[in-house]
């Protein structure tokens, strides 16, 4: 094999990775945010109150794990105090 052979394999692993990466993280951010709408059940108020929540559980390094066990118990705790 010569050096344009390697490279081209090279570069296409590299891009190969990459988008899986990208790809990976954008479905991630995809069932957050389907969670966050799936518990707001079209209400405006508890939308922004969930995804205010969501976002403060990734700025603090909450695992994922979490994130649904947390948001459901928010959103029922969201229901309540109206």
């Amino acid at each position: 094999m010569d050096a344009t052979a390697i490279t081209i394999i090279v570069v296409s692993t590299v891009l190969a990775i990459v988008f899986k990466v990208v790809i990976f993280k954008k479905i991630r951010a995809w069932m957050d945010q389907d969670l966050v709408k799936g518990l707001a059940s079209d209400d405006h108020a508890k939308l922004m109150f969930l995804q205010e929540k969501l976002d403060a559980m990734k700025s603090d390094g909450v695992a994922r794990k979490e994130f649904h066990e947390r948001l459901t118990h928010l959103a029922n705790e969201f229901e309540q105090s109206r």
